[in-house]
């Protein structure tokens, strides 16, 4: 009886019923820059900005279907709270948003920590779920400036080198590094790419599918 049970229990485990959904394929891709005016389309915000400072583009570069909202977390070492969030939003496949850094974001001591130190920089949020028509799955995207790179370091006038902080500059610690460098940086890309996995309950499936016909086979010969 006991060896019984456990056969069933082994068959349970090793032989689930298929149709476990799978994760949802996604990409989002993240443009930042230093310029005098807004480089992207659709931009979300009102803020007032000087004639140079940091814009960002939230891209939905994948097939899926991205409802919720985008946003900042730019917490400045001068100029205080400059964060934004956005009302809801829908991003359909091939299309994208923009959001400025207000006033001038290379003259304000750098992005969430003290000033001048290596900190963050501004962080880009993206929450809510994405859709591809027939399950949906819930999505907390944040990236950071720092982590956003150009692929074209340099070094500025305080002798920090970087191919990233474009958003403030492009000086790692915060410091103002001046319109004719600020302006000069390359675009910033940082890609979230999500690839449709593999349902699970399949892959268990062929796994344990041979020691399921063993199980049951051995208990028709037990019962003959």
């Amino acid at each position: 009886m006991i060896g019984k049970r456990l056969s069933v229990a082994v068959y349970l485990v090793l032989c689930p019923v298929a149709g476990h959904s799978a994760a949802i394929g996604y990409a989002i891709t993240i443009t930042t820059a230093y310029a005098t005016s807004d480089p992207f389309p659709n931009r979300l915000d009102r803020a007032f900005t000087e004639p140079a400072t940091g814009y960002l583009q939230i891209a939905n570069t994948g097939g899926s279907v991205f409802s919720g909202t985008a946003g900042t977390i730019a917490v400045s070492a001068f100029a205080g709270d400059l964060s934004f969030t956005s009302p809801l939003l829908t991003l359909l496949p091939g299309s994208a948003v923009s959001i400025a850094i207000p006033d001038n974001s290379a003259n304000v001591g750098g992005f969430n920590g003290p000033a001048y130190f290596q900190r963050p920089g501004v962080e880009i949020t993206l929450n809510g779920t994405m859709s591809n028509g027939l399950t949906t799955e819930t999505v907390a995207l944040l990236v950071a400036d720092a982590n956003i790179h150009s692929g074209v370091p340099r070094t500025d006038q305080y002798t920090l080198t970087s191919d990233s902080y474009v958003l403030q500059g492009g000086d790692p610690w915060g410091f103002d590094t001046g319109a004719a460098f600020g302006l000069s940086q390359a675009h910033g890309v940082y890609v979230f790419n999500q690839p449709v996995a593999e349902p699970a309950s399949l892959a268990l499936l062929a796994t344990g599918l041979p020691l399921c016909v063993l199980l049951h086979s051995r208990r028709r010969r037990t019962a003959t």
